[in-house]
């Protein structure tokens, strides 16, 4: 009951309810005065959310002190990103999210030490994000990707997180308690070590290299697929769990990016369109199929993405169109297309 009322509380907030839904929010009010207190609560949080929002400079670290505040045991304890309006948002309604589901659990009797609550961090395009999690655990997470992770690890049994997208892990030791991270069908399981995670859920695979430590590769059911050693990166299928094992690799083409440059070493050119495309947000055909055969080694730092189109175009018998973005019926812009076809000789 308390997890709908609390769906309920959240959406009158945002939309208009259904007359059935409004009635049950109602009568949940009506029932006693500390559910309209609560409920008076929620509400002013939620409008000092959107006040900060919606303001033309935002303070970004400014929103974080306030929240924590208000939130004396929030965990989350750093965020590095660029200053954009949506952090702030971000900060304040994760705030509001763990203030409602903590004043539930203790009006409901739920002991909290018991209950997981969950914190979400993502990194909008074009962005990178740095954190660090409740045991001290700093993680970097890369252009469209986001982190799912418990506030606090006391009293369980392993730190598990839930990545979709690309993270670079620096996991604090303890030999006593697994770091776990979760990518849908492959867990990463390490104790205390250094590795880059890239694991996109739209993506087909996945790809894991190991800086220093000892990590294993586990499937959902805890059996052991593989493990790495330093320098080594695997390459798996989600889908059929095969593997491939490269040891001694450039290493920075793997973690560089969280430094701000990405490199490629020999690279297809299918590999190159799946970074450009989640840095930069955009969409890219190869409409001539010869250029699947070339390959590219270069480094590239704070390039526009038509500065680095062009500087891969010059290098190779390439052409690329730009098709601009459209707006749609909801009133959000689809990505651009990028088109790249073979030069005319």
């Amino acid at each position: 009951m308390e997890n709908q009322i609390e769906t309920l509380i959240v959406n009158s907030f945002t939309k208009p309810l259904s007359e059935k839904d409004q009635a049950v929010l109602d009568s949940w009010i009506e029932a006693s005065v500390d559910n309209k207190n609560k409920f008076e609560a929620y509400k002013e949080l939620w409008e000092k959310s959107s006040a900060l929002a919606s303001a033309p400079d935002i303070d970004v670290e400014a929103a974080l002190i306030k929240t924590k505040k208000r939130i004396n045991d929030f965990r989350f304890k750093r965020l590095k990103r660029m200053i954009l309006p949506v952090a702030a948002m971000l900060i304040v309604l994760l705030g509001f999210t763990f203030f409602m589901k903590r004043s539930f659990n203790q009006n409901s009797g739920i002991n909290s030490s018991e209950d997981i609550v969950y914190q979400e961090v993502k990194a909008a395009f074009g962005t990178k994000t740095e954190l660090e999690l409740a045991d001290g655990t700093v993680v970097w997470l890369n252009s469209g990707s986001s982190l799912r992770f418990p506030m606090s690890f006391n009293n369980l049994d392993q730190r598990k997180v839930y990545l979709d997208g690309e993270g670079y892990f620096d996991v604090t030791k303890n030999k006593n308690k697994p770091f776990i991270v979760n990518t849908g069908e492959v867990n990463v399981k390490v104790y205390g070590t250094a590795f880059n995670v890239s694991a996109y859920s739209d993506y087909s695979s996945m790809s894991v290299a190991l800086v220093e430590g000892k990590v294993s590769l586990e499937d959902n059911k805890s059996n052991e697929l593989t493990m790495l050693a330093p320098n080594d990166v695997v390459e798996c299928d989600v889908r059929t769990k095969s593997f491939n094992t490269f040891s001694n690799v450039e290493m920075e083409k793997y973690t560089a990016w969280k430094d701000g440059y990405m490199m490629f070493y020999g690279d297809p050119i299918s590999v190159i369109i799946k970074k450009i495309e989640k840095w930069y947000n955009v969409d890219i055909t190869i409409a001539d199929k010869e250029l699947e055969a070339y390959r590219f080694t270069a480094t590239f730092h704070d390039e526009s993405l038509e500065q680095m189109l062009d500087l891969l175009s010059v290098s190779s018998p390439m052409n690329y169109k730009i098709i601009p973005s459209e707006k749609l019926q909801n009133n959000t812009f689809s990505p651009k297309k990028i088109i790249l076809t073979k030069s005319k000789q």
